[in-house]
């Protein structure tokens, strides 16, 4: 969503249409990028990797059953 929309629907109508119901923070960018630097993570070669809150679903019509 753009700022312009952001102002203009406001927080709610965004945060309401996430399946997590709250914005994505820098943390949990950080925790993937902790993850993928660790040892954990040495057999992983390549990903392709959605940091949405599980909004790509609700684009499939998959709907969770209840909020995150």
């Amino acid at each position: 969503m753009t700022a312009f929309g952001l102002k203009t629907a406001g927080e709610e109508a965004f945060t309401s249409n996430q399946p997590t119901g709250r914005f994505g923070a820098p943390s949990d960018i950080a925790g993937l990028s902790l993850f993928l630097a660790s040892p954990a993570a040495a057999h992983i070669t390549g990903t392709h990797t959605l940091l949405d809150g599980g909004a790509r679903y609700l684009h499939h019509g998959i709907v969770p059953a209840l909020k995150l």
